[in-house]
């Protein structure tokens, strides 16, 4: 998914990108990530004064496993995108990502990616331990059963391991 400056330049309403893009990667390094579907990219690019301001949405379905009872389930991307771009000359690239920080980001050349960064904001919304509910009760510490669909009769009482010898005097009491 590249977007060309000559284009942002001749055009005076702008660029508008709708595409759908595919990102394996992020399913292979997220271990809750079952499946990731194509992204669709809905983006408007607009230069002014030299900085390329690119913004809209991104849409995707996501399947998780719960982080609790490793259940599957679904859900429903929406992520908001803006980012800004700055055309700079290969022997300014370093200077120019230092000084312009985290404001606009530095391109060298005529046509440049969005994958990266389109990539990099859906990674950012997916949750870090995905919930299919907020009360899932998950999977018993004992036999393992998932205690949203059933109950078990373990012993679920915990000592603090500190306490167990004081615990074991009082046992030896009776």
């Amino acid at each position: 998914m590249k977007l060309r400056w000559r284009d942002l330049r001749e055009s005076t309403n702008g660029v508008d990108i709708q595409e759908s893009v595919e990102l394996p990667t992020l399913v292979k390094e997220n271990r809750q990530l079952i499946s990731l579907s194509p992204v669709q990219v809905d983006l408007h690019g607009e230069e002014t004064a030299g900085v390329v301001k690119v913004e809209g949405k991104l849409s995707a379905t996501a399947t998780y496993r719960c982080s609790r009872c490793l259940v599957d389930f679904s859900e429903e991307l929406h992520v908001p995108f803006a980012e800004q771009f700055v055309q700079v000359e290969e022997d300014e690239l370093a200077d120019a990502e230092a000084s312009l920080g985290e404001e606009s980001n530095p391109v060298v050349g005529d046509a440049f990616d969005l994958t990266p960064f389109v990539e990099q904001e859906v990674a950012l919304a997916l949750p870090y331990a995905p919930l299919h509910a907020e009360d899932c009760k998950g999977l018993c510490l004992s036999c393992g059963v998932n205690l949203n669909e059933t109950t078990c009769s373990c012993n679920t009482e915990r000592i603090d391991p500190r306490l167990a010898d004081l615990a074991k005097f009082f046992e030896s009491d009776k």
